[in-house]
Formats: structure tokens, C-alpha cells, sequence
């Protein structure tokens, strides 16, 4: 059968108006994916924390460049466990994330019973930056590396004392798996918060302790504290003699770095998490951004969903195995 000409007009003219239809709701639903009022950041420390701080910076640059600021929600409390019970319960819409520091998300679970939240349906947007734990040692300590530690620790039988911010925390598992890797059992001084257990170093009253290495670089330029290795995968510009962890023969496990995330919501469709991954990620290469950050000793990490969402799972396994070969029991 044939078409007259004008016939087949009509049929050229409905679906060139089709298509038309079609590119404005892909515009409208891309529209959508921006943010028309402010995005609401839960931060689950402390109000004036370094992750207060951390989302300030991006938020002066979503000011300028998106034309919305982030909106911060300090929700303190329970290793972060509030903030997290806030965000899993919010709506998956892209304008509430969480910024995570490592223990609401892989941390809380293998330690605390009864958890309000669960990390693993909170929904990868984006790694934030990255920090450095450092094994270090009080200034007298007998010993130079690494090594004389563990030897010091084998000739001294229940002899060596380490600080952490808390039982079950970051800090404190770490040291954990170096126990496990280097067949020594050592003495655990939990305290609350870094501050107090970097005084402990401090003060002759521990050891040694696994801890942030920024906030700690002035004891250990003035010869206060020493460094014996750095979790990075690379060396510290802030301490380039010192070697890595993998460096000493030490496995994939000991890239032990305090890192920053944000999630949202369980749910949260793949496109708004991409569009928000995205926006993260130009403002993570903003000059600008990555010089303040690096003010706080930070390096910034950006990366893809999927990168976020692999970290996460590999860390998650990590300290699920580290908890249960230690016979860590919740509390």
C-alpha cells in the first residue's frame, strides 16, 4: 500500500513532534536533578569538628557555582550512629546525605548491638579525602621504626601500653590487626577522644598509638613523637622519611587511612546519586578546594559511585574478619 505525499507529511510532522516531546521531558527530568534549595549535609560529630569544616568549604563553593549552599545538620552522638539513623530514615530525593567518617559506616556495626541504621543500604555518593593514620611512638621510647616496637613488644611480655580514642574505634582496631599480623600482644588504654590519647603519648603514659597524623606533626618535627609508618599507600610529603606500611612488607590491609564519605538515603535512585556525584567531584578539583583541604591535612579523593561503593564493601569486610578473629563482642 502507498502513501500520498501528504499523508506522509503528517506522519514526518507527528513524529518530529514527538521527538520534541520527548526532549523536553529529558530536559525537565535532568532540571530536576539540580538543586532548586539548599542540600542538607548531617554531619554526626561534634559541632566545630573538622567535618563541620570539611562541608563549609564545599558548601562556599555550591554557593557560587550551583547557586544553593549545603545546608548543615550536626547531629552528634553514639560514634555517629544519630546522624546515620536521621539519614537512613530521610527521603530518597538527593537533598539529605550523610557525611560519614569510617566508623558509622564500617565500625559501628562489628561493635555496638542494636544499631537504628544500616550502612550498608545507605546509598555511595561520593569519597570525600582521605587522611593518614601514622604508627607513633612517644618521643623516649627505646626504639626507631617499626621494628624495634614488635621487638621490644616480644622481649616485653605484657609490657607495652598503646592509646586510642576508644574501644572498637578505628584507632583501635587498627592496632588490633597489627597484633594479629605481627604476633604480639600488647596493652590497650582506651580514652575519650584523640586529643586525650595523643596526651598520653605526650606524657610517657602509653607507648604508642595509631592516630591521625596531621594533628600531629608539630610533636613530631620538634622530636616530641616518632613516626614509625604512615598507613597511606604513599609517603607523606609532611614526613617523607617515613616509610608505609606496605613498604615493611605489611599487606593491602594496612593502607589505613581516616576517610570521609557522603551517602544517602536507602533507595536513592542511580541518577540523582550520579548527578550528586558529579557536582562533588567538580567542586573536589576546584583548586581552592583542595588547597584548604590540604590545610587540614586532608587529600582529596573524589572518585565514581562504584569507586565509593568498592572502598566501602572491601573496608566492610576487612573489619568484619579483623572484629571476629579478635573476638570483638558488641556492646
Amino acid at each position: 500500500m502507498k502513501l500520498d505525499k501528504s499523508r506522509l507529511r503528517m506522519i514526518s510532522i507527528s513524529v518530529a513532534l514527538a521527538s520534541i516531546a520527548m526532549a523536553v521531558v529529558d530536559a525537565r527530568s535532568e532540571a530536576s536533578l539540580l538543586p532548586s534549595h539548599p542540600i542538607t549535609i548531617v554531619v554526626g560529630s561534634s559541632a566545630g569538628s573538622s567535618m563541620e569544616f570539611e562541608i563549609r568549604i564545599l558548601s562556599d563553593w555550591f554557593r557560587e557555582h550551583v547557586g544553593q549552599p549545603l545546608q548543615i545538620d550536626v547531629r552528634p552522638g553514639a560514634t555517629g550512629a544519630i546522624g546515620a539513623t536521621v539519614v537512613m530514615r530521610a527521603k530518597p530525593d538527593g537533598y539529605t546525605l550523610f557525611a560519614s567518617p569510617a566508623s558509622p559506616m564500617v565500625f559501628n556495626p562489628v561493635t555496638r548491638k542494636n544499631l537504628t541504621y544500616d550502612p550498608k543500604m545507605l546509598t555511595p555518593v561520593i569519597e570525600i579525602a582521605t587522611q593518614p593514620l601514622v604508627v607513633v611512638a612517644r618521643g623516649d621510647f627505646p626504639g626507631d621504626s617499626l621494628k624495634d616496637l614488635i621487638e621490644y613488644a616480644k622481649a616485653h611480655p605484657d609490657g607495652v601500653h598503646y592509646s586510642s580514642p576508644g574501644i572498637g574505634g578505628g584507632n583501635h582496631m587498627s592496632t588490633l590487626l597489627l597484633e594479629k599480623f605481627s604476633g604480639v600482644q600488647m596493652n590497650h588504654v582506651p580514652y575519650e577522644g584523640a586529643g586525650p590519647a595523643t596526651q598520653a603519648l605526650l606524657h610517657g603514659e602509653v607507648d604508642f598509638a595509631i592516630l591521625s597524623a596531621a594533628s600531629l606533626l608539630p610533636w613530631y618535627r620538634d622530636g616530641k613523637l616518632k613516626f614509625f609508618a604512615v598507613g597511606s599507600p604513599q609517603r607523606s610529603a609532611d614526613a617523607p622519611d617515613v616509610p608505609t606500611l606496605l613498604e615493611l612488607g605489611y599487606p593491602e590491609e594496612f593502607i589505613l587511612t581516616a576517610w570521609r564519605v557522603l551517602v544517602g538515603p536507602p533507595n536513592m535512585p542511580q541518577n540523582i546519586a550520579q548527578s550528586l556525584n558529579e557536582m562533588f567531584n567538580r567542586a573536589l578539583e576546584e583548586a581552592s578546594v583542595r588547597a584548604k583541604f590540604k590545610a587540614l591535612g586532608l587529600d582529596v579523593t573524589g572518585g565514581t559511585t562504584q569507586s565509593v561503593a568498592a572502598m566501602l564493601a572491601r573496608e566492610s569486610a576487612t573489619w568484619e574478619r579483623v572484629a571476629r578473629e579478635n573476638n570483638i563482642e558488641k556492646q
